[in-house]
């Protein structure tokens, strides 16, 4: 049986590969159709007679369905974004108002409460707002303390009062729930008007 030995192909015979599968594509034969550049220079350009003819700054430009879609569709966002900006503006120039409304209140209040701590004014305002004394349980001098006095008076003789009538009127001479026979007490008598409050109207004296 004989042997066929091939020598093997080195290192620098084997970078001819690529220059080997042009030379087979180019020579190839079988299925395929080799376009002469005499006759069809450029395959792929489509000649101005055509009816499907399109020129390269149109090709990419449709002006079908999509395109008006597409274009509806940017007009939507663009409102859309025109009325976000227009809401944040509103906002915006809102919260700014209100900031410096709260600024100058605070710039107030600061400035009123230095004039108080340099004046000792809030300290002088520090007082009971009715002519009496918690410590002694004794009217002050003065109008206010003879008007709050008389209207205490006035008050305890109009509560006596009310308590008799409804004891002679609803439970007469005996307790309802002991039976025992009600002691009365003299009648309150109405308190005098006081000189100073004389002059004055009925409705601020009481």
């Amino acid at each position: 049986m004989q042997v066929r030995n091939i020598q093997p192909r080195g290192r620098r015979r084997a970078k001819g590969k690529e220059a080997t599968e042009k030379q087979m594509l180019a020579q190839r034969r079988s299925q395929f159709v080799r376009h002469d550049p005499q006759v069809i220079n450029k395959p792929f350009m489509t000649e101005k007679n055509a009816p499907f003819y399109l020129a390269e700054n149109q090709r990419f430009v449709s002006t079908g369905a999509a395109t008006e879609e597409k274009s509806l569709r940017d007009q939507r966002l663009a409102q859309k974004k025109e009325l976000f900006h227009a809401k944040r503006s509103v906002n915006i120039n809102r919260e700014r108002t209100r900031w410096k409304a709260e600024e100058k209140k605070y710039i107030h209040s600061d400035r009123r409460m230095q004039r108080f701590r340099e004046t000792g004014q809030k300290a002088v305002t520090n007082k009971l707002s009715v002519p009496y004394d918690t410590i002694n349980h004794k009217f002050k001098d003065g109008l206010d303390a003879e008007r709050l006095g008389f209207k205490e008076k006035y008050y305890k003789y109009r509560a006596d009062t009310r308590k008799d009538r409804l004891y002679s009127r609803a439970n007469g001479r005996f307790n309802p729930i002991t039976g025992a026979e009600v002691i009365r007490t003299a009648p309150t008598q109405k308190p005098a008007t006081p000189p100073n409050l004389k002059h004055l109207p009925a409705w601020q004296r009481r």
